[in-house]
């Protein structure tokens, strides 16, 4: 596929600059992962004029901080500015530039006269290359690869590259880093409701040390997620587009988004769409880096080896935890061939493009006005006068990647592979998370929330020894233990049967505890009698009580109220288990007991 290959194994802490002094000429160059100085080694070369196309305006001005050099254009740069910045012909010239703006870019350096001299002399590199094929919905992605062959000097580069069908790449060399180690462990959630299992992050994001980063492409889902947990320490990354449609949909929750991440508004809740997934750098100590994905919002079902990835690699410190959460089709039919796609997409774009063809010249014949097809834009540039359309493998291959990328989402054995393929360890585990809106809880009675919270005990325990199950924080057993004591006791002392004849009557219940409980413990309270009290002695009534009491609390024997047991010397001969009597002690009065004898047959270990 292409002309010759390279293969480099590294470190995952080394940089390109240890294996080159310059970006390679007309190269495709993997990366490998995220944060390895591809971008940087091409900003601090001296030697050569650049540009470089990276995918978003955060990338850009995220550059723009370090490099004070750099010339970025971006929508908001007028076309005099760019034109006035190229006549400068600054020696080693470095321009950062959006796809969107890229025509704009190439119509100044014609408007300069310097069209023949940039083609042929400057260094053109397309970073975070798999953008053009990831990022379908933006109508100028593609504009760069207009130019992109035409110039002399250029390179593709990408941690996590697609692999272009167009033949033309088969003239590049091809340069791929591997890795000698692993690049961090993924905790894989299979979750039986995503929603439910952020919430249930998001209550518990208080008592969770570091920042929480929730890579999470929806904006409504975002909304949701800050709503649902009645979050305030919270940023919201996303685009803000002229159409304000992404600020319609937070509404008031508008005043917690940023443009750009920086320290000065991070939160310990920070939420990002797919325009912060590339690019921009974020540092934070001990953060906790999680991704979420949805197979029910098709458009946050991305794919792991180019989105999420790049994704985890955005933290520039070492995380807690990476934590991808997930569902999945729980299909059986394994992942569908790259090729057999290409093969069945490149049918499907062939006959759409012949019969527009065929049914334009149709209507040249018969003079009716053409009417448009969207169905064959997906597959071919169309010229805006003619209507004639013309093949492109890059839109083609967009909608290849989408297909094969949502294959994936058949099964968690794909996801993990797919991780796994990426140098990442994964330990997969389960959340049965599920979520209850606000008012369901108000209405629920005393008895109704007893049983559920049983019964989710019960699912924990089950699920736990089978499984590795998800909690980040407390456990479902922990947080139930301290919010519903009485279902965490009843669980443990009571059986399905006894409580459905209760009927979860939380009064009665917890006397069936009680009773259940000092049941429980009675061998060890008659092991503890055993050695406390021997036979012939003679203790005092304050004696007696004093050591019955401690025994009590140390065995959480209690009374009708569920208080601990008052102790009280006549105890001793409660259900016959010793033979006492009445004794002076310490001079005329009768102030104790002699113990006669056990009345209970008690094998103590010795």
């Amino acid at each position: 596929m292409y002309k010759n290959y390279y293969y480099y194994s590294i470190p995952n802490n080394v940089y390109l600059d240890t294996i080159f002094k310059a970006i390679p000429s007309n190269a495709f160059l993997n990366k490998g992962r995220c944060g390895i100085g591809g971008t940087t080694l091409e900003l601090l070369n001296k030697l050569r004029c650049s540009i470089i196309v990276a995918p978003t305006r955060g990338i850009l001005h995220c550059k723009a901080k370090d490099h004070p050099e750099l010339f970025i254009i971006d929508g908001n740069v007028k076309q005099p500015a760019i034109e006035e910045q190229l006549s400068k012909r600054r020696p080693s010239q470095k321009i950062m530039v959006t796809p969107d703006s890229f025509s704009r870019l190439i119509k100044a350096i014609d408007n300069v006269k310097m069209y023949d001299e940039v083609i042929k002399g400057w260094f053109l590199m397309l970073d975070e290359c798999h953008t053009f094929i990831t990022e379908v919905f933006r109508e100028n992605i593609l504009k760069p690869f207009d130019y992109f062959w035409k110039f002399d000097h250029k390179a593709i580069i990408s941690a996590t590259p697609y692999h272009f069908s167009n033949p033309k790449f088969q003239a590049l060399d091809y340069y791929e880093i591997r890795f000698t180690e692993k690049l961090g462990t993924i905790t894989l959630v299979d979750c039986l409701s995503v929603y439910a299992t952020i919430n249930d992050i998001l209550q518990k994001s208080n008592v969770v040390k570091g920042n929480l980063h929730i890579y999470f492409n929806s904006v409504t889902g975002i909304a949701k997620c800050v709503k649902q947990a009645g979050l305030t320490d919270v940023s919201i990354y996303c685009a803000d587009d002229e159409d304000k449609a992404n600020m319609n949909k937070l509404g008031d929750l508008n005043k917690y988004y940023h443009e750009l991440p920086s320290k000065a508004n991070q939160s310990k809740v920070n939420f990002y769409t797919c325009k912060y997934f590339e690019g921009i750098d974020i540092n934070d100590e001990n953060a906790n880096v999680i991704v979420v994905t949805d197979i029910h919002q098709p458009h946050t079902k991305v794919s792991v080896a180019m989105k999420l990835k790049q994704a985890v690699g955005r933290l520039r410190n070492k995380p807690a935890q990476v934590i991808h959460l997930t569902n999945h089709h729980h299909s059986n039919a394994p992942r569908k061939e790259l090729a057999d796609l290409q093969n069945s997409y490149n049918d499907e774009a062939r006959l759409l493009i012949s019969q527009t063809i065929e049914y334009l010249s149709l209507c040249e014949l018969t003079g009716n006005k053409p009417k448009p097809d969207d169905r064959v834009r997906h597959f071919a540039n169309v010229d805006k006068h003619t209507g004639h359309p013309t093949f492109s493998y890059e839109l083609f291959d967009q909608q290849v990647n989408e297909s094969y990328s949502n294959e994936i989402y058949n099964n968690l054995a794909l996801i993990k592979q797919e991780w796994e393929a990426g140098y990442f360890d994964v330990d997969v585990q389960s959340s049965r998370a599920k979520l209850d809106t606000t008012t369901n809880m108000k209405r629920k009675s005393k008895a109704t929330i007893l049983k559920e919270d049983i019964d989710a005990l019960k699912a924990y325990k089950d699920l736990e020894a089978t499984t590795m199950v998800f909690h980040l924080g407390q456990t479902i057993e922990d947080e139930i233990k301290a919010r519903n004591p009485l279902a965490y006791e009843a669980e443990q002392f009571l059986d399905s049967g006894k409580l459905e004849e209760l009927k979860y009557n939380c009064k009665l219940v917890a006397q069936e505890v009680i009773v259940a409980s000092n049941l429980r413990s009675e061998h060890k309270l008659l092991k503890l009698l055993s050695h406390t009290f021997k036979t012939g002695q003679k203790y005092s009534r304050v004696s007696i009580s004093a050591q019955l009491q401690a025994i009590y609390e140390k065995l959480n024997i209690r009374d009708s109220n569920g208080k601990i047991r008052k102790a009280e010397a006549t105890q001793l001969a409660e259900q016959g288990r010793f033979q006492i009597h009445p004794c002076k002690m310490q001079g005329e009065d009768v102030n104790g007991f002699q113990i006669l004898g056990m009345q209970f047959n008690l094998k103590v270990a010795a």
